[in-house]
């Protein structure tokens, strides 16, 4: 009865992706916005993207610049679970 479980369970439930990392998932992505946005920058006092809480911020925003889907689907990601 507990294999027959199991074996269900297995096929009716959904794999949780792992979470986001935004030291090594998402500021990779925001690398190109250097050297404006990172520290020592001209834009860092007002939008520091080495800080989640400015992409937390900014949310969707940022697709204004970043255009390639799975970058973006990582960022919608990071950002479902920052709430």
């Amino acid at each position: 009865m507990t294999a027959a479980l199991l074996i269900f369970f297995r096929l009716h439930t959904t794999p949780v992706p792992p979470p986001v990392d935004f030291k090594t998932q998402i500021q990779p992505i925001l690398a190109r916005c250097q050297p404006c946005h990172f520290p020592g920058g001209k834009m860092y006092a007002r939008l520091p993207f080495d800080r989640p809480e400015t992409v937390v911020k900014l949310g969707t925003k940022l697709f204004t610049r970043i255009r390639d889907e799975k970058q973006r689907e990582l960022i919608r990601r990071f950002l479902a679970a920052s709430k």
